[in-house]
C-alpha cells in the first residue's frame, strides 16, 4: 500500500468514524476503565497539562477534567470532535496530534493514547513515541492502550476495524519506549471490570479461562511468570529527568 493509498484509506473512513464504526455509546466503560487502569498511573491534577491523542468524542478528557486535570484533545475524526462539542467537551480540536506535539516541546506531564497507536503503520508508531517524548516535562508519562498481539481472541480487536495497522506485545511496547529513550515502561492486562453480577460472574469466568491460557503459554515458552494475555494492554512508559513519582499501583 503507497502513502497515497493509505491516506485516502483514512480519509474516507475516519471522516465518519462515529456513525460507521465507533458508535455513539461507552461512557460507562470507558469512566470503569479509566479509574481502574489509567487514573492511578497519572500525576496529581496540580502537576500540569495533559493531553489525549486520538481523543474522539472526548469521553477520557471530560474524564480527565472531572478529577481536576488540565486536559485537552485532538482528533483527526471531524465527526468525532463535533460529536464532542455537542456533548459540552470544549476542549476537543480536530487535526494531527503531531502538530500539536511539535508546538509544546517538554510541556505536558502526561499524555495519553487509547486505542490510537494500532492505528499507525509501524515507523508512524516509533515516531509517536519519539514525539511524546520530546512534548513531555521531564519525570512526565506516556500512558497508553493497544491490542495485545498474545492474546488468544487478539484479531477480535485488531481486525475489528479496517483502520488498524499494527498490533503489540509487552516486549514490543518496551522496545518501542527504549528506542524513544524513555526511562522505564510497565505493561498492566486489561481484563473485564466487575460492576455488578453479571460483569462480576464474567470476571470469574475471564480469571479461569486466562489461567489456562497462561498455561498453555508457560509450557510453550518455559516462561512461568509474565504471560498477559487480555485482548487489549495498558502501559505507561515514563520520561527521565524528573522527581520521583509513584507510578503505577
Amino acid at each position: 500500500m503507497t502513502t497515497a493509498d493509505l491516506d485516502g484509506l483514512r480519509g474516507r473512513l475516519y471522516e465518519a468514524y462515529a456513525s460507521q464504526h465507533a458508535g455513539r455509546g461507552g461512557g460507562e466503560a470507558t469512566g470503569l476503565v479509566f479509574r481502574r487502569d489509567i487514573r492511578p498511573l497519572l500525576p496529581p491534577p496540580e502537576a500540569g497539562p495533559v493531553v489525549d491523542l486520538g481523543c474522539g468524542r472526548g469521553e477520557l478528557v471530560r474524564l480527565l477534567q472531572a478529577e481536576g486535570f488540565d486536559a485537552e484533545g485532538i482528533d483527526i475524526s471531524p465527526e468525532q470532535v463535533a460529536l464532542a462539542h455537542a456533548a459540552g467537551v470544549t476542549r476537543v480540536r480536530e487535526g494531527d496530534f503531531r502538530t500539536v506535539l511539535a508546538a509544546h516541546p517538554a510541556h505536558y506531564v502526561a499524555i495519553t493514547a487509547t486505542d490510537l497507536l494500532e492505528h499507525l503503520t509501524k515507523p508512524e508508531v516509533l515516531g509517536t513515541f519519539d514525539d511524546v517524548a520530546a512534548a513531555l516535562a521531564p519525570g512526565g508519562v506516556f500512558v497508553g492502550r493497544v491490542p495485545n498481539a498474545v492474546s488468544p481472541l487478539g484479531g477480535h480487536i485488531q481486525a475489528g476495524d479496517f483502520t488498524h495497522q499494527t498490533s503489540f506485545t509487552a516486549r514490543s511496547i518496551r522496545q518501542l519506549a527504549a528506542a524513544a529513550g524513555f526511562e522505564s515502561a510497565i505493561v498492566h492486562s486489561s481484563p473485564p471490570v466487575a460492576h455488578g453480577l453479571a460483569s462480576g460472574a464474567r470476571v470469574i469466568v475471564w480469571q479461569v479461562v486466562s489461567a489456562c491460557y497462561r498455561i498453555a503459554l508457560a509450557a510453550e515458552t518455559g516462561m512461568l511468570r509474565g504471560h498477559i494475555v487480555t485482548q487489549n494492554l495498558t502501559f505507561v512508559a515514563r520520561k527521565g529527568g524528573g522527581t520521583d513519582r509513584p507510578t503505577g499501583r
